[in-house]
């Protein structure tokens, strides 16, 4: 069974899983056991972060404590791997986590039914990363009113350090866990394949008097289509080869006609058997046959009409069938042929993206529109009106993929989608396409009552990384409301702040630090806080002595910030002298 993983910062691009891991293969005894560690406390995180609110010591300690775990790992590996299964955790071939319990405090079933088959964390992740993470996987997805998964969350995180395998079955809008359940009573049951019976037959020379019949199973009736369709592959290119013969010898326009229609008719057999490879061969040599000035238009123009059916609903519904077919065939050959392909290919394929099942199927699809959209961006806009919310969020990252300003006018419509998903994809995009027309809608969004709206659009304000945007995040965090909010949503606040390295924020950030606790304390130091913290992403050493004046502060949690924004500052200083 195939894998695919999503890596960011490439977003939506499919990789195929790398066999070869990076390390050393000395397992030492010391090196498992930190893997073990780890897990435990992750187990650990996910229950005090879901005890415990933001601002309590518990919950800091808890992360800081996890990120220890991980850097003690990191001595031994640059990189961590964990391989899951359904009631197993394996750090290289070493069970490290068992748990037969099939429920959501099962570590690995948690992960397991929504798809995830692997882990890896890389040595130079920070500790923002690591948090998100742990906040991700401590989330109550059945008591909490939460329509994502744990996949789709951790790509909304963009992780930049941390890698995941999916298996892309799972990841269909199903019961993630009727499923993974279901698959391994399915398996306890299932007879053996006959490729295994064939294996284990000519292994034994004894003669066997009886022997048992075995049914062919799907993944046999599979493997078998495959072979049949290799063959039939072989078939596919020697016909385009002899249609070339025969629309080389034509001489009259009627001729020429006749012979398109063999290539239309043999184009849409080859997708029928899945070679797309044959129809992009085919395409590429027409497309070289119509360059040549020696080519009449006539004959160019019959060629341009091959492209057309090529792009016409009826072969890319094939197309869609071909790769939601859940064999996870390799869509290079199909992003190869895109490019003959033109803007009147747009409606069929974004009409794919509502009626495919598989989220391998309509990642292929998105890639194609990323390509296509150039040719017709106000036709890929009008996927925004679809009923589909998930159409509409993959419309919106095309739109963001293809860094074209014009969309943010198409764009500014969508911030009033009443899926939450939707409106959190094109807060993102504003950022990163926007320029002063989308500061109203982003201000707005600040006081948005889901805490996630308003984090996705304070980083959109980053993204913008203007004077105005600036503007809209001081005023925000002067608020007295802004004392009330969690430490996380602080955190984020600031951190965003430290964009800008200049004069007045170090000065406001300074402010902040040295301001008095006098009334909601535990609140006011939380801010002192993150102001320190954002001093230290920032560097600027004019800040050392009001950090170590707060060094010696009698909260903790300045203290600690405090602390950690002082040893960074010194090392970049360090580093740069």
């Amino acid at each position: 069974m195939n894998l695919f993983m999503f890596i960011k910062p490439d977003r939506m691009s499919l990789l195929w899983r790398e066999n070869e891991i990076k390390g050393n293969g000395m397992e030492t005894g010391e090196e498992i056991k930190a893997a073990k560690g780890i897990l435990q406390i992750l187990l650990k995180a996910r229950k005090n972060l879901r005890l415990y609110p933001a601002n309590n010591p518990v919950y800091a300690k808890t992360l800081e404590e996890s990120f220890e775990k991980f850097t003690r790992f990191f001595q031994f590996q640059d990189q961590l791997i964990f391989r899951i299964r359904l009631y197993d955790i394996y750090y290289m071939d070493e069970l490290v986590y068992h748990n037969t319990d099939q429920k959501n405090e099962n570590l690995s079933f948690f992960l397991f039914k929504d798809g995830l088959r692997e882990l890896t964390f890389q040595k130079k992740m920070p500790v923002e990363e690591l948090t998100s993470f742990i906040k991700i996987i401590s989330m109550d997805f059945e008591q909490d009113v939460l329509d994502d998964d744990v996949v789709t969350l951790f790509w909304e995180a963009d992780f930049s350090y941390i890698r995941y395998v999916v298996e892309d079955e799972v990841l269909a809008d199903e019961d993630y866990e009727a499923q993974a359940v279901a698959g391994v009573k399915a398996r306890q049951t299932e007879p053996g394949s006959f490729q295994a019976a064939y294996d284990d037959a000519t292994a034994v020379e004894i003669k066997i008097q009886n022997p048992a019949i075995v049914s062919l199973t799907e993944s046999d009736l599979k493997m078998l289509f495959i072979e049949l369709e290799d063959d039939a592959k072989d078939k596919i290119d020697k016909f385009m080869t002899i249609i070339f013969e025969i629309f080389y010898k034509a001489k009259t326009a009627k001729e020429v006609e006749d012979v398109v229609g063999f290539f239309n008719s043999a184009i849409e057999y080859a997708v029928r058997q899945g070679n797309i490879q044959a129809v992009m061969n085919t395409l590429e040599r027409l497309a070289q046959i119509a360059q040549s000035s020696r080519v009449n238009e006539i004959v160019k123009h019959h060629i341009k009409s091959v492209f057309h059916f090529t792009g016409s609903q009826q072969i890319l519904d094939l197309v869609g069938q071909h790769f939601d077919s859940g064999l996870k065939p390799d869509p290079k050959p199909f992003q190869e042929l895109i490019r003959f392909l033109d803007k009147d290919s747009i409606p069929h394929l974004m009409d794919l993206l509502g009626n495919l099942d598989s989220i391998y199927a309509r990642k292929v699809i998105i890639d194609a529109l990323v390509y296509l959209c150039p040719k017709s961006l106000l036709t890929i806009t009008k996927g925004l009106s679809s009923p589909k919310w998930y159409v509409v969020r993959n419309i919106i990252y095309i739109l963001r993929e293809n860094k074209d300003s014009r969309a943010v006018e198409y764009l500014l419509k969508t911030v009033s989608h009443p899926d939450l998903r939707v409106r959190k994809e094109v807060i993102r995009a504003l950022g990163e396409l926007g320029d002063s027309r989308v500061l109203p809608a982003l201000q707005s969004f600040l006081d948005d009552p889901d805490m996630q709206t308003r984090l996705a659009a304070v980083r959109a304000l980053g993204s913008l990384s203007s004077g105005q945007a600036k503007a809209m995040v001081l005023v925000k965090i002067s608020e007295k409301a802004f004392n009330d909010k969690s430490f996380n949503e602080k955190k984020e606040f600031f951190h965003v702040l430290a964009i800008w390295k200049d004069k007045e924020v170090v000065d406001f950030l300074i402010k902040t630090l040295m301001k008095t606790a006098l009334f909601g304390s535990a609140k006011v130091y939380e801010s002192k806080a993150c102001a320190a913290y954002s001093l230290g992403m920032i560097g600027d050493r004019s800040a050392l002595p009001y950090l170590f004046k707060c060094r010696g502060a009698h909260n903790k949690l300045l203290q600690k910030f405090s602390e950690t924004a002082i040893q960074r500052i010194e090392d970049e200083n360090r580093i740069q002298s």
